[in-house]
């Protein structure tokens, strides 16, 4: 008997299109530069990410509280 184990993941992956923006973050309330990254999904085999799904959501993470922040593209 063969068990396939599949299905979906979402990674946060840095998105090297954007710069760093210096804020305060509205969670931990610190003056930091936050970071630009992509939610994304993977279709993963036996736990492990194969290929992506979809581009993902651009989002600004805080380094402090790891907080996503959605941004507009």
């Amino acid at each position: 008997m063969a068990i396939i184990i599949f299905g979906t993941k979402a990674r946060v992956v840095a998105d090297d299109g954007a710069s760093k923006q210096t804020t305060t973050c509205r969670y931990c309330g610190e003056l930091t530069q936050m970071e630009p990254v992509r939610n994304k999904r993977y279709f993963s085999l036996f736990f492990v990410p194969i290929f992506p799904l979809e581009k993902g959501e651009a989002a600004w993470r805080c380094p402090n509280c790891k907080k996503l922040f959605l941004r507009r593209e």
